[in-house]
C-alpha cells in the first residue's frame, strides 16, 4: 500500500470515529447517559458488513492499480465533501436539541417538539 492510500485509510478511520463518537456523546448530552444505549453509536450487524466490504474493496484496489490511488486531490475533495455534511448533520442535531433522537418513532411523543427554525428552516 502506497504512503497516500495509507494516509486515505487512516483518514477514513479518524472521519468514522468521530462520527459515531461524536453522535454518542451528543446523544448523552441531550438525553442522559441513562437513556442512551449503545444503539446511538449506530453501528449494526449490516454497517460492519458493509464498512468490511468497503475497506476490502479499498485493499484489492490499492493491490491492483497502486496508480489510481496517487490521486490525493480525488480524497481531498472527498474529504471535504465529508466535513461538509458532517457539518450539516452536527448543526441538525445541535438545532433540534432534545427532539432528535436515533430512533425512529412513528407516533407523537408529547415531549416532543417540531423544529422549525435553524437548519431545519
Amino acid at each position: 500500500m502506497t504512503s497516500t492510500a495509507s494516509w486515505q485509510v487512516l483518514g477514513f478511520l479518524v472521519a468514522v470515529i468521530f462520527f459515531h463518537s461524536s453522535e454518542y456523546m451528543l446523544a448523552i448530552f441531550f438525553h442522559g447517559r441513562s437513556n442512551v444505549t449503545l444503539s446511538s453509536l449506530l453501528i449494526s450487524k449490516n454497517y460492519v458488513i458493509a464498512m468490511t466490504c468497503a475497506l476490502l474493496e479499498y485493499a484489492i484496489e490499492s493491490l491492483l492499480f497502486p496508480s489510481l490511488k496517487e490521486h490525493w486531490w480525488v480524497s481531498s475533495i472527498g474529504l471535504l465533501m465529508v466535513l461538509f455534511g458532517e457539518f450539516i448533520r452536527k448543526a441538525a442535531v445541535l438545532t433540534a436539541g432534545q427532539s432528535f433522537t436515533h430512533m425512529i418513532r412513528r407516533n407523537h411523543e408529547d415531549d416532543h417538539e417540531l423544529i422549525t427554525h435553524g437548519i431545519y428552516r
